[in-house]
């Protein structure tokens, strides 16, 4: 399928066509809003042809999605129609469901599932699927099968975890330590160590200031060490605010050293993000391991473990990956549970890991060679120290939560820990009327999602 064209207009017209295309070769994807597939009958046939539109709530375009998923579908089931739908301005996942487009399968994270799958009636469990293929659950780091069932109240099986590239660790500018004479990071460090070789490397040199740290903020508070979630594991309120407390003053201290704060007008937590990679002025950067493909040619990195905590000594993050979906309206939900498991099979997941750096979401150990192999075909990954990906055991999950809680926006919460970290470094709000405006803010996103919940079931 050819890229989106420009235009809004144009796109919509886009869409249209595709309703037609879809129903008049009587294919998947076009525009029942009742479930499909639902009804009782016979398995479907795997070989007849069949066209599938996928939806990515990444930024992916064509040619990358081809590269990753495209191509090896298409070898795999030449009896399949990929119709990929890229991410565009102002055309979500609501607008292509109002033009009447439904998309088959979807990526996505947990962070933004309510926006992308939840709300727009796309989520289905997949158990039925899973059982009828008598496929094993158990192949996958358990820890990403519950932070799935953990996001709805019935503990309901919405997707099955992708390999990913989430695991965060500790980037470094050799050239920057090289610069001023100070020993680079080395794995097995404390966040104390760490925050002591930030305040050497940010200085003012000729003019330039350099910075000793940046990090990707809302990805390390929401995946951090401590296990601590959003939510109260038995209340829709503010987890342990103690632990929050510490993970907020923990990081917080890399922004109160002088010259290594962010701009106050610029609050972007991308911005912060890339400011290793676009300035090339920082020495270091916590942040997750696939960023590396963003890091220009002229910086000399390699990188560390994540520097641990006292309290949780030889622990990195949480792992967060991203999920394969099958939306309720797929009229050809065994077709794509077929395409599905081939993608998350240990074969084709080994072959990735090895070409192109992701890290299995299975067991490592059930996957040790996959472990092993990881980005030995990728060339910016050569000579760098690869293991710091699995130096430390990654973070517990956090406590499943009672049955029955409803929860709140996982994006929103992760917004509203992002906005309490900035009033804390950027507006100079005293702790405990941080935690306080936080926990109110928490409370509101529960209710807010409780009274959408009770709207739905009264319109139904």
């Amino acid at each position: 399928m050819a890229k989106w064209p420009a235009g809004r207009r144009t796109v919509r017209l886009w869409m249209a066509a595709a309703v037609m295309t879809a129903a008049l070769s009587g294919c998947g994807g076009g525009g029942k809003e009742e479930a499909a597939g639902e009804q009782a009958g016979a398995k479907e046939d795997l070989n007849a042809p069949v066209t599938l539109i996928f939806k990515s709530d990444f930024g992916d375009d064509q040619e990358a999605f081809d590269k990753k998923y495209g191509n090896k579908i298409k070898e795999k089931f030449p009896n399949v129609t990929v119709q990929f739908l890229p991410r565009e301005q102002g055309v979500g996942i609501n607008e292509l469901i109002t033009s009447g487009v439904y998309p088959d399968i979807m990526i996505g994270n947990t962070s933004n599932i309510d926006s992308f799958l939840i709300n727009p009636g796309l989520a289905y469990d997949m158990s039925g699927l899973i059982k009828s293929a008598n496929y094993d659950l158990d192949r996958f780091e358990p820890t990403l099968i519950e932070q799935m069932r953990n996001t709805n109240p019935k503990g309901e099986l919405y997707g099955l975890p992708m390999p990913y590239g989430g695991m965060q660790v500790l980037f470094y500018n050799k050239g920057l330590f090289d610069k001023f004479g100070v020993p680079y990071p080395t794995d097995g460090m404390t966040w104390d160590e760490v925050y002591e070789l930030a305040k050497k490397m940010t200085r003012v040199d000729g003019g330039q200031v350099y910075r000793g740290f940046s990090s990707f903020i809302g990805a390390v508070l929401r995946d951090n060490q401590l296990s601590v979630s959003y939510l109260d594991p038995k209340a829709d309120k503010l987890n342990d605010t103690e632990k929050w407390k510490r993970l907020l003053e923990n990081l917080g201290r890399f922004y109160q050293i002088p010259n290594n704060n962010r701009d106050p007008k610029k609050r972007s937590q991308t911005e912060e993000s890339g400011a290793f990679m676009k300035n090339m002025n920082v020495a270091m950067m916590v942040n997750q391991f696939g960023q590396y493909t963003g890091i220009p040619e002229e910086i000399d990195w390699d990188m560390a473990a994540i520097p641990t905590f006292k309290e949780a000594p030889d622990t990195g993050t949480q792992i967060n990956s991203a999920y394969w979906f099958i939306t309720r309206t797929n009229e050809h939900k065994d077709i794509s549970f077929a395409i599905i498991s081939y993608l998350l099979s240990d074969e084709v997941q080994a072959l990735d890991a090895k070409q192109q750096a992701t890290v299995p979401s299975l067991k490592s150990a059930n996957a040790g060679d996959a472990f092993r192999s990881l980005g030995q075909d990728v060339p910016a990954l050569q000579g760098k120290n690869v293991k710091a990906l699995f130096y430390h055991k990654p973070a517990a999950a956090p406590p499943k939560r009672d049955p029955g809680l409803v929860g709140a926006d996982p994006n929103k919460l992760k917004v509203a820990l992002e906005t309490a970290f900035n009033q804390y470094t950027l507006d100079n709000v005293d702790m405990n009327t941080v935690l306080r405006q936080t926990e109110e803010a928490v409370q509101k996103l529960a209710e807010e999602k409780k009274n959408n919940q009770q709207t739905e079931s009264a319109g139904k």
